[in-house]
């Protein structure tokens, strides 16, 4: 019996059993951070939740667990070679690396897609694997947890005074959502504040082909006409083109100019420009707009030229949401239609893309959806316009000389509902 290959088919089918759950179960543990875990043991509750308690004891469990991960392959390896050397295969040993390598692979794949959809269901559907390994390894967690109350931290990577990981702040918000600590608009404003910091000034900015500018050669009542037009309370001056922007000009600086006599020269009552790159995150721009006491900077591309502008009320609508006035123009409201398209402003992000379809298009340069079909193109495409990229169909529903305005976002093949 010892030199049948059923003893050894037998093992390797237990093994094969255990790979991917011990795979996924460490997977998990080494991307879920304190306050997932936390919720997780308090929500599990006995031998896991007193485990947790004791730093020293878990992290030995932890270790004894990814030890064990590490093992099974082995052992499957040597059992399908044993097997296949009892069944008189040429190359036994080869062939156990090799279905090893398979199946590590696959359980790779449907460990990192379960780990996409839910943490916390993944966590709550492998309690019971946790709870197993616990009993098996309660012996030698028994025997040397107490030695190791000195070197806990060695083995237990909890720190409590370490920042929260992106992860870990997505698990907090996943949490407090799920146990209605966080109303959906407290959620949003929470995300608003975890992506303020990594967000660009260029994400934000009004784009230089809608800005409104004066030239410095104006008069004082062509740039009150400009103003009166615009409904903007600063304007950008500019000597020989939009790429030579040299101040900016205050709607209360003008009226008081136009009150005087005799009429100041224009040069006396405007302000120096603030300029940026494009690549300035926010929360430092938030600080330095703050510390210059200016509300508005203009953002330059690589080759010094001027790519957009960005306010104060940019960046703080950045976190809050969009700060809507009665001045403003009223934009092309993103939202999912019936038939499962999506209606997109010209200047929704790309991102929006990845958040309805998972798709992200990987030209570089691009920050809008009205960009991307632009690039596309080759020119900005006319109202009527379909294009296909990145396994999308976008289907211009609005569009100027300038840019696109509005479009329609589907997967091909789907039925199209004309928009009322």
């Amino acid at each position: 019996m010892a030199d049948s290959p059923v003893l050894y088919l037998w093992l390797a089918a237990i093994l094969l059993g255990l790979l991917p759950l011990l795979s996924l179960a460490t997977a998990l543990l080494e991307r879920s951070g304190p306050i997932r875990m936390r919720h997780w043991v308090e929500e599990t509750g006995g031998n896991l939740r007193r485990l947790w308690e004791d730093p020293a004891r878990f992290g030995l469990y932890r270790v004894l667990l990814n030890l064990s991960a590490k093992l099974v392959p082995l052992g499957l390896c040597l059992a399908l070679g044993r097997a296949g050397e009892r069944l008189g295969m040429a190359r036994p040993f080869i062939f156990g690396v090799a279905a090893v390598a398979v199946v590590v692979t696959l359980s790779e794949i449907a460990g990192r897609r379960m780990l996409r959809r839910g943490p916390e269901s993944a966590l709550a559907g492998l309690t019971w694997i946790y709870r197993s390994a616990y009993f098996v390894f309660l012996p030698v967690i028994a025997l040397l947890g107490p030695l190791l109350g000195a070197p806990r931290d060695l083995l237990d990577d909890r720190n409590e005074d370490d920042e929260a990981s992106e992860e870990e702040v997505e698990a907090f918000i996943a949490v407090g959502t799920q146990e209605g600590i966080l109303e959906p608009e407290d959620r949003d404003l929470v995300w608003g504040v975890v992506d303020f910091g990594d967000t660009q000034a260029r994400s934000v900015m009004t784009p230089r082909v809608d800005m409104v500018c004066g030239r410095m050669s104006d008069s004082l009542d062509r740039l009150a006409e400009i103003f009166t037009e615009s409904e903007y309370s600063r304007l950008p001056l500019y000597r020989d083109s939009v790429d030579q922007i040299v101040a900016i000009l205050h709607l209360r600086d003008l009226f008081r100019a136009l009150r005087s006599e005799p009429r100041p020269d224009l040069e006396s009552i405007v302000q120096t420009p603030y300029f940026i790159p494009g690549t300035k995150h926010l929360g430092e721009l938030l600080k330095e707009l703050q510390a210059r006491r200016q509300q508005i900077a203009i953002v330059l591309n690589e080759f010094g030229g001027t790519e957009g502008l960005v306010t104060i009320e940019d960046v703080v609508e950045e976190i809050v949401g969009e700060i809507a006035d009665e001045h403003d123009d009223e934009p092309t409201e993103n939202r999912l239609l019936e038939d499962g398209s999506l209606l997109l402003d010209g200047r929704a992000a790309l991102d929006t893309l990845d958040d309805f379809f998972g798709v992200t298009p990987l030209e570089d340069g691009y920050e809008t959806v009205g960009g991307l079909l632009s690039g596309i193109s080759g020119q900005v495409p006319a109202a009527g316009t379909t294009l296909f990229h990145s396994g999308l169909q976008f289907d211009v529903e609005k569009a100027d000389d300038r840019r696109v305005l509005a479009v329609r976002v589907r997967r091909p093949g789907t039925q199209e509902i004309p928009l009322g």
